[in-house]
């Protein structure tokens, strides 16, 4: 059966409303805008009816922004007892799926919740579709499920809904674009352009039009006008990639455009109002960048509503089976098509520090695939790896005496490969300190990390100094 939520001030229309509804749904009533959104928050509703104006609180406007702001997609109808067009025309303009007077006939109601009702399992069911579809093109979620990663997509799920600006740390080939268009695919902007640009690929004079357009003449060469990805991507989602490395002069529109929701193309006179979405990306430290005076700060924040840093794979290791036979089943070049690799490649895998993260994984089982000549991938057709000079890599481990666990039948692999990573990294943690003469402080710095960091492993990896 159907859920109903009635939203409004008064106490006897909703109780007519359940009355005319009950014997078709099950009808909950909300006495205005804020205890709708706590019953939002706990029931899958199929439909809401809310009434316009609910003073002294929000009105049944502000209770529709709000509820689409935080991500409920439940179709809207809006009730008044002053029908006009205009406030009719500005409840559709909001999302309002239908608009209807408090005096309409009971039939008049039923239909408009059934078409709403049917509206919304619609809705549901292309979303679904067009999931299934993006997981078989391979571009669903990121892959894996270790700890970081679901803490990363946990935190996606709630911020994809709103309109916050996210700002995407991680090194490079950690899937940073990856990250933004699962943003965009989540977002309520999902069925508008995602436009995405690599910031570090143009000069400065090039990148200011390239984003924010320009007239035909503006410059030398300037033979037709341009939009702009700004307005390419009106109504949905521009990534911008790399944003560490704009120079001075482009940060400083940027702001502005972003403040202003307004920008003015190169050459032009008047300035064109935008609505995007921002999800930006970059492999440096911005908050040093800043310090030093080669990022503004106040543009730092307006990127950086939502921060969400990416692990490295090497902090996520418990993932690389996952990964594998995600990369084995995207496979597009032609020859023999393994479908799994050995344990000894996984337990070698594990123990490499991939200063190229996935990337780098992707590219060493393409190749791996390429060498094979069965339907496993074999140590022996692995590329030789552990060269890097990093610390933690096969190098580290090979010069030490203690053996790494031996490979077990009883436990489940991924078990394993935890803790082959966890004496990898106590043999580095235990290199480094050796290296600095037992100081921690100088052993973090020697191996990149905080102290607090430092700390925290020493103590989780049962390490005395």
């Amino acid at each position: 059966m159907s859920r109903v939520l009635v939203v409004d001030d008064e106490e006897a229309f909703p109780r007519l409303l359940a009355a005319l509804l009950e014997k078709s749904h099950t009808v909950d009533v909300a006495k205005g805008a804020d205890d709708a959104l706590h019953r939002l928050e706990a029931v899958a509703y199929d439909v809401v009816l809310t009434d316009l104006n609910m003073p002294p609180g929000p009105d049944g406007i502000e209770l529709l922004r709000t509820a689409r702001a935080r991500g409920h997609e439940v179709p809207f109808i809006v009730l008044t007892g002053q029908a006009s067009v205009e406030t009719a025309v500005g409840a559709m303009r909001e999302g309002a799926f239908d608009y209807l007077r408090k005096m309409a006939s009971a039939e008049e109601l039923r239909t408009a919740v059934k078409r709403a009702i049917e509206h919304g399992r619609m809705s549901r069911e292309v979303q679904r579709l067009r999931g299934e579809l993006a997981q078989a093109r391979g571009v669903d979620r990121p892959v894996g499920d270790s700890p970081k990663m679901r803490e990363v997509m946990a935190l996606i799920d709630r911020v994809a809904p709103s309109d916050a600006s996210v700002l995407v740390l991680g090194e490079s080939g950690t899937g940073k674009e990856l990250l933004a268009r699962v943003t965009h695919r989540q977002s309520l902007r999902r069925d508008q352009p995602f436009v995405a640009f690599d910031c570090s690929a143009l000069a400065p004079t090039l990148l200011e039009s390239e984003l924010f357009g320009h007239e035909r003449g503006a410059f030398t060469g300037a033979d037709r006008a341009r939009l702009g990805l700004f307005r390419e991507a009106q109504g949905g989602t521009l990534f911008l990639d790399e944003i560490g490395d704009i120079a001075p002069e482009v940060q400083n529109k940027l702001l502005r455009v972003l403040q202003e929701r307004e920008l003015k193309p190169v050459g032009g006179d008047t300035f064109v109002k935008i609505d995007v979405r921002i999800v930006a990306a970059t492999n440096k430290d911005l908050r040093a960048l800043v310090k030093s005076g080669r990022f503004r700060e106040d543009l730092f924040y307006r990127l950086a509503v939502v921060p969400i840093e990416l692990p490295p794979l090497r902090e996520r290791v418990g993932d690389i089976p996952a990964l594998v036979a995600h990369c084995l089943r995207r496979r597009k070049s032609a020859g023999p098509r393994p479908v799994d690799v050995t344990p000894e490649v996984l337990r070698r895998l594990a123990v490499y520090p991939w200063p190229g993260n996935i990337r780098e994984l992707e590219n060493v089982i393409e190749r791996a695939a390429i060498l094979s000549d069965g339907k496993l991938i074999h140590e022996r057709d692995l590329p030789p790896l552990g060269h890097m000079g990093v610390p933690g890599s096969l190098d580290v481990v090979s010069s030490s005496a203690e053996a790494l666990p031996a490979p077990s039948l009883e436990k489940p692999l991924k078990d394993q490969l935890l803790e082959v990573a966890q004496a990898v990294e106590k043999r580095a943690i235990v290199a480094a300190l050796r290296a600095e003469s037992g100081s921690p402080t100088r052993a973090a710095r020697r191996l990149g990390i905080s102290r607090a960091s430092f700390y925290n492993k020493l103590k989780e990896l049962e390490i005395n100094v």
